[in-house]
This record gives C-alpha cells, sequence and structure tokens, in this order.
C-alpha cells in the first residue's frame, strides 16, 4: 500500500484537530502524518518550509496544497459521499479563497502552541518523524 503524507503546521491547534478527524476516518491507514521541523521533511524535502498551507505528498510523490491536499484526504476518509461529492464539485479557486482567509488567521481563531508537536490522540505506527 502507497502512502499518503500529510505534512502539517505541528504549532496549529486547527491544524492538529484536522490531523485527528483524519485520523479517525481513514480507516485504510493509508494517511500518514509529518511537520515541517521533523527529521524526515528536513532530509526528503527540505525545500518544504511552513507556509499558510498544508502539503500533501500523494501516493505518487506529488506535492498538493490548500485545498487540493484537503479534497485529496477527504477522498481517502468514509466521509459521507454526499458530503465528499459536494465538496469535490466546488471549484479549487473558491476553496482556495477560503483556505487562503482561514490560514492566515489561523492563530488568531483557534490559538497556537507552545512547541512544535503532534497530537496525543495520533497513532504512533502513522507518524513520520
Amino acid at each position: 500500500m502507497k502512502k499518503n503524507i500529510v505534512v502539517f503546521d505541528g504549532y496549529c491547534v486547527m491544524c492538529s484537530k484536522y490531523v485527528v478527524w483524519l485520523t479517525k476516518r481513514n480507516k485504510i491507514k493509508n494517511i500518514y502524518f509529518t511537520h515541517f521541523e521533523s527529521t524526515f521533511i528536513r532530509h526528503n524535502y527540505p525545500e518544504m518550509k511552513l507556509g499558510n498551507t498544508v502539503f500533501v505528498i500523494n501516493e505518487n510523490e506529488e506535492i498538493l496544497v490548500r485545498s487540493k491536499a484537503i479534497k485529496h484526504c477527504i477522498n481517502q476518509t468514509d466521509t459521507n459521499f454526499i458530503l465528499r461529492f459536494i465538496f469535490n464539485m466546488i471549484p479549487t479557486f473558491v476553496l482556495d479563497f477560503f483556505y487562503l482567509l482561514i490560514s492566515k488567521s489561523r492563530y488568531k481563531i483557534f490559538g497556537k502552541k507552545h512547541t512544535c508537536s503532534y497530537p496525543n490522540q495520533l497513532i504512533s505506527e502513522r507518524i513520520l518523524n
């Protein structure tokens, strides 16, 4: 089975909650997680830096960002088919607009952790350090 790797902001409370949400709904367990400060990223993707986006490295080694990354992950979950269909029908540029609005103010709205870390609920086998 090929991996999908979610690279998230380990300081962001909202991002951590998204990671927990994905973990619970990814029944086929093909999504793995790492953050921007991990050894995995430093050694394999040194050009990847923390910004206002989540990155997903899909099973074909393509790097997806913003709403394309979110759509890809949602399609790997057991989320309601109708909700997935509706979400996938919304044009990427529309979703990216809202994504950027939220991502720029995520610390103010949801809070920021003092250290870059993985959520406690994350299963260690799914973490790429």
